[in-house]
């Protein structure tokens, strides 16, 4: 067993190393490093993160020189790990693009600032997709009109459309609210959004999380 478990390893470690490598950007970096920290998880995955992460970086002036500079230390390095083992669990494309934006940011900074970031990464990884949607939802600022929380709506009714309280709605409308109540629990708890009146609002807490996820946010 124990020479199929290190066969396995090296297996997925040599396939970590020739995805990276087609990064060039980052893949130099990344590729010395990879090794050490990828167990028997979806590889697909992970390519697909990698991806995103390299044209973030190269999106950001100076990017790749920070990026070398922070993996050189321990904190950079638990960073870039803990975004590698969330990607190779993350199912939707959507979740791998918006991690990959907050390993890029967080690796991309002129200083990097572990503690806020180890904690934001902490924070995505007890979010569900839906309740993602929903803080971002909650970020965006009011609107006369047709605006951005419409065609967020309209892009994921399933999760943001408002479900009628009525009595005597089918059980699947029921289901609905209180899946959404459960989304918006989270996030309390979280204290990524809080009470206010009879609504929510995003946590200066919320805003920092999304400043680093979202693509509106651009650093």
């Amino acid at each position: 067993m124990a020479d199929l478990d290190s066969n396995s390893k090296d297996r997925l470690v040599s396939v970590a190393k020739g995805v990276v490598g087609a990064c060039p950007f980052v893949g130099p970096i990344a590729s010395e490093a990879i090794g050490a920290f990828i167990p028997n998880q979806r590889m697909d995955r992970i390519s697909q993160f990698l991806r995103e992460l390299e044209s973030d970086v190269r999106a950001v002036e100076a990017g790749l020189e920070r990026f070398e500079r922070h993996m050189q230390t321990e904190e950079g390095l638990d960073i870039f790990e803990e975004g590698l083992v969330q990607a190779s669990r993350s199912v939707s494309a959507e979740r791998k693009e918006r991690l990959a934006r907050l390993t890029s940011r967080s690796l991309t900074s002129e200083e990097l600032k572990y503690a806020e970031s180890r904690k934001l990464l902490n924070l995505f990884r007890e979010l569900t997709d839906p309740e993602i949607l929903w803080l971002v939802f909650y970020s965006m600022d009011p609107t006369l009109g047709r605006g951005p929380h419409s065609e967020l709506v309209e892009k994921h009714p399933e999760v943001l459309r408002p479900v009628s309280r009525e009595l005597g709605s089918p059980q699947s409308t029921i289901d609905r609210g209180a899946l959404q109540d459960s989304y918006k629990n989270t996030l309390m708890r979280l204290s990524l959004v809080e009470h206010s009146g009879r609504s929510h609002q995003i946590t200066s807490l919320g805003r920092l999380l999304v400043r680093y996820i979202d693509d509106e946010n651009q650093s």
